[in-house]
């Protein structure tokens, strides 16, 4: 659904990349390796047992567990997190506790919706668990960066408000498609601020009857601005 009227932006992503790049080179430490894909493995016990998951991060880190504490809640069967430990491979004690943690989700969902991955394009892995399964397809997430300058993974409320994010690592933008009743939907694009998310380009699609009418925004000097409409791709109305 995509256009190509954000494509201006791409410029101002080349030179972000390029500035975090020559900025990587002048501190001290690990640093993060863009082309570092990574991955991470859960064991699934009884609901009632927490959740172990281990993961690389980055290569110059030792391996990670994390231990998702949690419990079934009685009256709806959801699988609900409690807090999340994670300790470095060969310590005993936990050099971070996270909670509480906003997750409750239907006991079927995988790893309890916790996943590990790249969020903000820095070679280094990050953490988010599904917050709820919504009846529409505006799934939400509650998500945390890892900072190399904190030693730990912090809270992003910013990203947080984004729903059904997909990371384009190579475009260095969030994708994100919504919908916000019968009659309109959307997609929206952003870009990282440092680690803020910021809205660069959003096209809306507003259905009357058997006409679909897109609107697209762009961002022009720190404000989101109406920048054309036009039709919908296929100038057709929505599927029942």
């Amino acid at each position: 659904m995509m256009s190509a009227k954000h494509g201006m932006f791409l410029g101002i992503a080349a030179i972000a990349m390029w500035a975090g790049a020559v900025l990587a080179a002048e501190t001290d430490g690990p640093v993060g390796d863009e082309t570092f894909e990574g991955g991470f493995f859960c064991d699934d016990p009884a609901l009632d047992v927490p959740l172990i998951c281990q993961s690389t991060i980055n290569p110059s880190l030792p391996p990670f567990e994390m231990k998702l504490t949690r419990h079934v809640d009685s009256a709806s069967g959801a699988s609900i997190i409690d807090r999340i430990d994670i300790t470095r491979k060969g310590e005993t004690a936990p050099f971070q506790t996270i909670a509480p943690v906003e997750s409750n989700v239907p006991s079927s969902i995988e790893h309890n919706g916790f996943e590990l991955a790249d969020l903000n394009f820095d070679g280094f892995l990050d953490m988010r668990v599904v917050r709820f399964v919504p009846a529409g397809p505006n799934m939400p997430y509650q998500n945390w960066l890892w900072s190399e300058a904190d030693g730990k993974f912090l809270a992003n409320p910013g990203l947080d408000d984004i729903t059904s994010p997909k990371f384009d690592a190579d475009a260095q933008e969030i994708n994100s498609e919504w919908r916000s009743s019968v009659s309109e939907s959307g997609a929206d694009v952003y870009t990282y601020d440092g680690t803020t998310p910021v809205l660069i380009h959003r096209e809306t699609d507003t259905y009357a009857g058997s006409t679909c009418t897109r609107t697209f925004y762009d961002r022009i000097e720190d404000e989101l601005k109406k920048t054309g409409t036009g039709p919908c791709e296929d100038g057709a109305a929505p599927k029942p």
